[in-house]
């Protein structure tokens, strides 16, 4: 169960670089940033707090191009007529019991090769099965839109089962239950300098999955009255939208070479900065998110995405 997190989204205009012999889309990002804050730094080159660069080239702009990794169905272009794109990004940064210390939490039983008890975390894919025991904190960026952001956790069990939805975003702990993105303010969850511990809790139930259901509005869904201190079973505003994720299908791509990367110096500044103010930290140079999703809706509408964080069903 996924009680502690929080994080947001960044415009991406896309261009085909070409589809592989496997099916999937290879997608350039020349202008994907272009919706966050200007960089005034003047570097010629992306590169990670540990100096290895990424994957991309360099644009007429002084913006690094990055490449991601899609199913053949992504959409790229111009959308439908009275229709819009609307994208976030996902960033899941894992930890080694020395970098993030929770009590009660045991010590990871799977692989923790690259992980260093230094400030960073590194970055995972959202489709790696995580292991019992490791330490794991999210990054949530709004891509494309301005607008208000919910997020709904429910753990999945090995049946297929769900368990009770609750509102784990807003809350009043976090920035005081404010919940405007925009493209360069990102919310960490739980929040930044903390992070959750994968662990079975129940033994009568096997835990697969946390399904993260987020939703992207113009307006505000919710009041103050209706946002808990901490997380809040689901408010009954906000149950359509469970009916939305099982059925509405997002489109999902994957930063290339971006797994192993640390957390950067800005990335953990944007954290921070998420907890005391609403003004965008990352810019048009800094890293892209790990994962992009996206949906398709009427111009105006809010958005659902479903998203998964796997777990080995083995302790």
């Amino acid at each position: 169960m996924l009680r502690r997190i929080c994080s947001f989204v960044v415009l991406l205009t896309l261009c085909i670089a070409g589809v592989g012999q496997d099916g999937t889309k290879s997608i350039k990002s020349e202008e994907y940033l272009k919706t966050r804050p200007e960089s005034s730094k003047t570097e010629t080159g992306l590169q990670s707090s540990s100096g290895r660069n990424t994957k991309g080239n360099q644009s007429r702009s002084g913006v690094r191009s990055h490449i991601y990794t899609a199913d053949k169905n992504f959409a790229v272009g111009p959308p439908p007529r009275a229709h819009e794109f609307v994208r976030i990004g996902l960033t899941i940064w894992r930890f080694s019991p020395g970098q993030c210390a929770i009590p009660n939490c045991p010590p990871p039983t799977g692989a923790t090769k690259g992980l260093f008890d230094t400030s960073a975390g590194t970055r995972v894919d959202d489709s790696v099965a995580l292991s019992t025991g490791e330490r794991v904190r999210l990054g949530l960026e709004s891509l494309s839109h301005d607008g208000f952001v919910y997020v709904i956790d429910r753990e999945q069990f090995a049946d297929g089962t769900f368990g009770d939805p609750y509102l784990i975003f807003p809350t009043k702990s976090i920035n005081n239950g404010k919940n405007y993105a925009r493209p360069g303010l990102q919310v960490q969850l739980p929040r930044a300098e903390g992070c959750f511990c994968v662990k079975l809790r129940d033994p009568r139930r096997v835990l697969v999955a946390d399904n993260l259901i987020v939703i992207v509005s113009p307006q505000p869904l919710l009041t103050p009255e209706n946002i808990g201190v901490k997380e809040i079973p689901l408010p009954a505003q906000l149950t359509s939208y469970v009916g939305r994720a099982d059925k509405e299908q997002s489109q999902r791509a994957t930063l290339k070479e971006g797994t192993g990367l640390p957390q950067t110096t800005t990335e953990q500044m944007a954290g921070t900065k998420g907890l005391v103010d609403t003004e965008p930290v990352l810019t048009q140079s800094d890293l892209p998110p790990q994962n992009v999703y996206q949906s398709l809706v009427p111009q105006g509408h809010a958005a659902v995405f479903s998203v998964y964080l796997r777990y080995n069903s083995k302790p």
